[in-house]
């Protein structure tokens, strides 16, 4: 029973850990479009390799859900 709670706590938190890095995701997407409406250019590769590298972690950590 102890394991089985440990990995139901797990899981809750990969959920709710995905779930922040789909609000930073969706806010530095918002960023980007201003910043492009700005006309500045210069962050664009900036934040778009910050989106990749969240995207993959939000990836890492739904994989490690499904194997619980």
């Amino acid at each position: 029973m102890t394991t089985s709670n440990a990995l139901f706590t797990e899981a809750q938190t990969i959920k709710d850990f995905n779930s922040e890095l789909q609000d930073i995701q969706e806010t530095l997407a918002l960023s980007l479009v201003d910043s492009l409406k700005d006309g500045d250019h210069i962050t664009t590769p900036t934040v778009i390799d910050m989106l990749k590298d969240l995207e993959d972690l939000q990836l890492k950590y739904y994989d490690r859900l499904e194997e619980n």
